[in-house]
């Protein structure tokens, strides 16, 4: 696990008044939407030095959604290519995030595709105040509604339309879409083999005072609350599904605690899955800390939680110091609002825990791919 890798993105601005006004900006915006239509349309590749950059489009009732594509020559080989989804935060685009990030380098190393989905237009059934993904809306906590419905088909379009391997398919979010990739982890989890939280909270706590009144919030309501929402979305489609949480010790926008529920949350839909009690067979205290003191970086510590096997199910990257950022990324001083480069990279770590997870594979009694 290195110490010294510097890549990645991040979401809300610097200014501690900045995530004052965000939070209460989106108390006031809770969405009340309906029912919703499709289209579909593919814009052509841009192949930039063996690499390709496309941009993909789609549709519903609650907005026009796009996604930026990058295919490096890496994954256009004659085996099917994994797929990582990313998605940004609060006042940030998608061209913002896949420029602090730094995802990019690690898929042309690693042979994967990165997709970076965003909100386009909006319908008159629901805005994106801050740039903001819906998460806070209850409505579209839930399969086949708003956001949630258009990133999956964006997903789906890309796994179509490029060789990727389904079996390998990830989505990873920043603060409000860390709260958006608990959304699609409950929602989809036939399509993400894992996912992973950046600085965000647990499924369907951005839909009221909960999630978004730091640092109350996430204590006013147990664990098991939100653990039991997550699996009755799966509905027949339940999975355990591995997660990857970053938490930022000084994030005052998205508290400790809220990282924390958030690995409670999930160790217990997945507890749900495997037995239906949420206390068992996945231990809800880590197997393993790992402490990490870098030469010129935040110290940071590594809670894996493992199953009866040994195989992680979940892992929290608790990052002394950060606050409300992405983990690592650029050090463009232009890009300094969204990512903190003193933190582990973000990309390279995501990226180390999914490809040890096939969609199929994860399951008792190991969940973790065996070599």
């Amino acid at each position: 696990m290195s110490s010294k890798e510097k890549m990645s993105h991040a979401l809300f601005r610097k200014s501690g008044s900045v995530h004052g006004r965000i939070g209460t900006l989106l108390l006031g915006l809770l969405a009340s939407i309906s029912l919703l239509g499709c289209s579909n349309d593919k814009d052509a590749g841009v192949f930039l030095g063996g690499d390709a950059n496309s941009e993909i489009h789609y549709s519903n009732a609650f907005g026009t959604y796009r996604s930026l594509v990058y295919v490096p020559a890496s994954a256009r080989g004659g085996e099917p290519a994994p797929l990582v989804v990313v998605l940004h935060g609060a006042n940030t685009t998608a061209e913002q995030q896949r420029a602090a990030n730094l995802f990019d380098p690690v898929a042309k190393r690693e042979g994967f595709i990165v997709m970076y989905p965003d909100h386009e237009t909006d319908s008159q059934l629901g805005p994106h105040p801050l740039q903001s993904w819906r998460m806070y809306d209850i409505v579209e906590t839930q399969r086949g509604v708003g956001d949630a419905d258009a990133i999956a088909e964006l997903t789906r379009q890309v796994i179509q339309d490029w060789n990727v391997d389904p079996e390998r398919v990830y989505v990873v979010g920043m603060s409000a879409g860390g709260w958006m990739t608990s959304i699609m982890g409950a929602a989809y989890p036939d399509i993400y083999a894992a996912i992973g939280l950046a600085e965000a909270g647990a499924y369907g706590m951005g839909t009221a005072l909960i999630g978004l009144f730091q640092p109350v919030g996430p204590t006013l309501v147990p664990a098991e609350v939100p653990a039991l929402a997550a699996y009755l979305a799966m509905d027949s489609h339940a999975r355990v599904v591995p997660m990857i949480n970053f938490q930022g010790e000084k994030d005052l926008a998205a508290t400790p605690a809220a990282g924390a529920q958030a690995v409670k949350q999930w160790l217990m839909t997945n507890n749900l899955v495997e037995s239906g009690s949420p206390y068992a067979p996945f231990p809800l205290a880590p197997s393993e800390t790992i402490d990490v003191i870098p030469e010129d970086g935040y110290p940071y510590h590594v809670d894996i939680y493992r199953d009866e096997e040994g195989c992680r199910v979940v892992e929290q990257v608790r990052i002394e110091e950060m606050e409300h950022y992405w983990p690592g990324g650029t050090d463009d001083p232009e890009l300094s609002g969204f990512t903190d480069p003193r933190a582990p990279s973000g990309a390279e770590m995501s990226w180390a825990f999914f490809k040890r997870f096939r969609l199929s594979d994860t399951s008792s009694p190991c969940v973790e791919l065996q070599s």
